[in-house]
C-alpha cells in the first residue's frame, strides 16, 4: 500500500534494522468494529522519566522540544517509537501508527 511505501522510504520513522524484515498487518474490519479491524483498545504511550538531567533542564527553562530531545538522549521511548514497536509485533496497523502519532523531531 502507499502507506507502507512511506514507511519503507523511512519517512515515518522506521530504523534501517526495522526495515530489514518488516511484517505488518492490516485489520480486516467488520460492522462491529466500524471497519477498523480492532475490538477493544491498545495503549500507545510516551513516558518521560524525571531524571536529574531532565530536572536540571526544566530548571534552566528548556522548551518542550528541548526537554523531549534530552529525554530521548536519556533513553525515553517516544509515542511514535511505542507505536512502531506495536506495529512490528503485530498489535496495531500502519494506519493506526499514522493516526495516533507524529514524527519524532
Amino acid at each position: 500500500s502507499a502507506l507502507f511505501e512511506r514507511f519503507v522510504e523511512g519517512s515515518l520513522g522506521l530504523t534501517e534494522e526495522e526495515l530489514k524484515d518488516p511484517v505488518v498487518y492490516q485489520g480486516k474490519g467488520c460492522r462491529r468494529c466500524s471497519d477498523t479491524g480492532y475490538k477493544g483498545r491498545i495503549a500507545v504511550y510516551e513516558v518521560m522519566p524525571m531524571t536529574d538531567e531532565i530536572k536540571e533542564a526544566v530548571l534552566q527553562g528548556y522548551s518542550a522540544m528541548e526537554l523531549k530531545k534530552e529525554a530521548i538522549k536519556g533513553g525515553m521511548q517516544t509515542l511514535r517509537r511505542s507505536a512502531i514497536h506495536k506495529l512490528l509485533e503485530g498489535t496495531i496497523t500502519i494506519s493506526e501508527v499514522v493516526r495516533v502519532t507524529r514524527l519524532d523531531t
